[in-house]
């Protein structure tokens, strides 16, 4: 591996480490912005349609500050993956199940911990499976356009159903501040800007390699949920969190196919 391909890999492992610390928070503020069944706040498909109304916001002004051009037409059908597992799959089964399951149980969706239902654990099981879509869909694109521009048109693409599906889930309801706060941080983080970091990461670090930094995501979500939401981390949680992350540390032996120079230059 020459120096320049290494401090390629490099920059892709922080800015997937940087995207995987965005995204670890989505989980607890999530919780934080739907409530407990005994003090709901905001709805689940509000909190899930909302944050991609937002988000849509943020990319149309985005794209036009940068002259983004329109992507080709072979390009759509990927697109409309990366909506259908990040924009939709698993921003609706996470912000549902969030509401009945505290967010250090949730972040090990393994099944290692109990989970408060089957139905809760179905919804974070297909919530995990819509992500990993959206994420191999996107990390493709990201070799053929800049990867910031990927969730950016995936968002614009599903404006059409997130928003009037926002209008019919508006809160009628008082909300506290604080659900306010969780909601603003999945819009503009956990919806838009982690994934200009993930999507870059994951074009200049190879795919295979650079996702690996995801098993560190549940540990992250954890110590997070802790401070956050006032839960406990009990020594069953923790030595999962370390488990994982003994299984970063072996999957970075992998071997990883570089991206090609010309690839590089367009996801920078």
């Amino acid at each position: 591996m020459t120096t320049s391909t290494l401090d390629t890999t490099r920059r892709g492992y922080a800015l997937g480490l940087l995207g995987v610390a965005v995204f670890a928070l989505t989980l607890p503020m999530t919780r934080l912005a739907t409530g407990t069944p005994e003090a709901p706040q905001l709805g689940g498909l509000y909190i899930a349609t909302g944050r991609a109304v937002v988000a849509a916001a943020l990319s149309a002004l985005y794209l036009l500050a940068v002259h983004a051009p329109r992507p080709t037409r072979a390009q759509w059908p990927a697109l409309a993956w990366v909506a259908l597992g990040v924009v939709f799959g698993f921003p609706i089964c996470t912000s549902i199940a969030m509401r009945h399951v505290e967010a250090v149980h949730a972040s090990v969706i393994v099944g290692v911990l109990p989970l408060a239902t089957a139905a809760v654990g179905a919804l974070l099981l297909l919530a995990m499976l819509c992500a990993a879509v959206g994420y191999a869909h996107g990390a493709r694109l990201a070799q053929e356009m800049p990867a910031t521009h990927v969730i950016c048109w995936a968002l614009l693409l599903s404006l059409p159903l997130t928003l009037p599906l926002t209008l019919w889930t508006w809160p009628q309801q008082a909300v506290s501040a604080a659900a306010w706060g969780g909601f603003a941080y999945t819009a503009v983080f956990s919806m838009w800007l982690g994934f200009f970091a993930w999507y870059q990461g994951l074009a200049l670090g190879g795919t295979v390699r650079v996702s690996q930094l995801q098993l560190l995501q549940p540990f992250i979500s954890m110590l997070f949920a802790v401070p956050l939401l006032g839960e406990r981390l009990d020594a069953l949680t923790l030595g999962c969190g370390l488990a994982v992350i003994a299984l970063v540390y072996a999957g970075r032996k992998m071997p990883v196919h570089t991206v090609p120079r010309l690839a590089q230059g367009k996801a920078s």
